[in-house]
């Protein structure tokens, strides 16, 4: 293991060797003609490669990293950002940091609990974020301090012991039968529109995200039994599920398939919003709740909870890696509801207002 300086063509490399493995690292440093400068140049480089070496040692026993340690979190969370979308909440959370006062130059080893909560504090009250926002942004922070911890920077996440941001629950709406039958009965024009009606009520028997409809392949539809087996874009877990009659009826043309071939080829191929076709068809329908994918799914978990399914069956049917994810969906029904409470035993009771 080492660090040496390197030049090549005027420019100042660093030779790092670590794990049997050579690597140049760029300095931005330039040499000169000038002797004077170079002497300036040449101490800025050794300082570089001292601490890239410190680096080095410091990961290699397990110490922590001090010269990330320093690095300002607006810098590092800039970072891990470059490699993601514009619109991800690590890098909408940069404005809002630049503004908090010393948000812009706090480093990552400064972060404290008190500062975490100010922070916090701060999204909810001085931002004008809706609270759903404002867990998001706090969440960006935390996940930055966790990597931090992994990669040796900090000894631990300060975040852990400050209670976050409440996430506010939000109501899951589903599709009943009634409904569902509604969407059937009513076309959408097109062949990408008739894809995308097919592919929705495929996904009210299925419980399957739209991301695994985009890739489900005939592959993935075993005949004997007849089941999905898939493995979910998601977690990267295979969930299989059971085909009902209805659910493949819709997709049974009779033909023979390619294993390789997609059950859905133009929701699978296009660039297109298919999220905008729900609006049309469901007043088309006489159904008036606003759905989007998901709708599907979510009238799968709760119609076959309603119908009698136990909760752990329905959590494997979903592929959730946690029961606590599939609870969400015994509080969007109402009829379960109902039917606990009719379960209660009787109780013979004065009839209002008896008296003695």
């Amino acid at each position: 293991m080492g660090v040496k300086l390197r030049e090549k063509r005027g420019k100042l490399y660093l030779d790092v060797y670590f794990n049997g493995r050579r690597a140049w690292e760029a300095t931005g440093l330039t040499v000169s003609s000038d002797p004077k400068q170079n002497r300036e140049v040449l101490r800025l480089a050794e300082v570089l490669r001292s601490k890239r070496e410190t680096q080095l040692v410091s990961g290699e026993w397990g110490l922590l990293d001090p010269v990330n340690g320093k690095k300002a979190l607006y810098s590092y969370l800039k970072e891990l950002g470059s490699t993601r979308d514009s619109k991800d909440k690590i890098n909408k959370c940069l404005h809002y940091l630049e503004a908090y006062p010393g948000g812009p130059v706090v480093q990552i080893a400064q972060i404290t609990e008190r500062w975490v909560e100010g922070f916090q504090n701060y999204l909810l009250k001085d931002t004008g974020l809706s609270q759903t926002t404002a867990y998001n942004y706090a969440a960006a922070i935390r996940f930055a301090l966790n990597r931090a911890v992994r990669e040796n920077i900090i000894p631990r996440n300060p975040a852990t012991a400050v209670r976050g941001i409440a996430l506010p629950e939000s109501e899951k709406v589903y599709l009943n039968p009634d409904e569902i039958q509604r969407l059937a009965n009513t076309p959408i024009t097109g062949k990408l529109g008739a894809e995308v009606r097919t592919a929705f009520l495929f996904c009210c028997f299925t419980g399957l995200r739209v991301s695994d409809i985009k890739t489900l392949t005939w592959g993935d539809i075993e005949r004997d039994p007849l089941q999905i087996k898939k493995r979910q874009h998601k977690t990267g877990r295979y969930v299989f599920i059971p085909l009902n009659h209805n659910a493949w009826e819709l997709i049974n043309d009779g033909a023979i398939h390619n294993h390789a071939e997609l059950v859905f080829p133009f929701i699978g191929s296009t660039n297109t919003n298919t999220n905008q076709y729900m609006t049309a068809w469901t007043q088309a329908a006489g159904v008036d709740k606003k759905i989007g994918w998901h709708t599907a799914r979510h009238s799968f978990a709760t119609l076959t909870l309603e119908n009698g399914a136990d909760f752990f069956t329905v959590s494997k049917l979903l592929g959730h890696t946690k029961t606590s994810t599939t609870a969400v969906y015994t509080k969007a029904t109402d009829k379960l509801k109902r039917e606990a409470v009719n379960a209660l035993p009787e109780i013979n009771l004065p009839a209002a207002g008896g008296g003695k």
